[in-house]
């Protein structure tokens, strides 16, 4: 069995893993960033199997990683979906590829993330 670091007492381990969570989750946020306002509309092509839908999206912040999208859909986003972004006012104005990682759907408004597939 693998040598634990954490303390015997298991309020104690609870206090440390729960302190250790917290900066991985602050780590993570300092990681993202809001997008210049010229860099916040980009075009979404999603893979689907009558084609290829494309939706205008706004950027509601990003990192090396994937980013968050704001947009009004006709077709339900889905998690795992593949597609294709590309942001306007980029300095590279080639699509990236990515996979939806989760979806928060509204009356009105899909959020969802993605993650890239892979560094610039």
């Amino acid at each position: 069995m693998a040598q634990s670091h954490l303390p015997k007492d298991p309020f104690a381990a609870h206090e440390q893993v729960m302190q250790r969570a917290e900066q991985v989750f602050e780590q993570r946020r300092e990681e993202r960033r809001k997008p210049l306002p010229e860099q916040a509309q980009a075009e979404v092509s999603f893979l689907r199997r009558a084609g290829l839908e494309r939706i205008q999206a706004e950027v509601l912040d990003l990192s090396s990683g994937g980013m968050r999208l704001a947009a009004f859909a006709n077709e339900r986003i889905e998690q795992n979906d593949r597609c294709a972004i590309t942001v306007r006012g980029a300095q590279q104005a080639e699509a990236r590829w990515a996979t939806v990682r989760w979806v928060n759907p509204h009356p009105m408004i899909q959020v969802f993330g993605v993650q890239f597939d892979g560094p610039i």
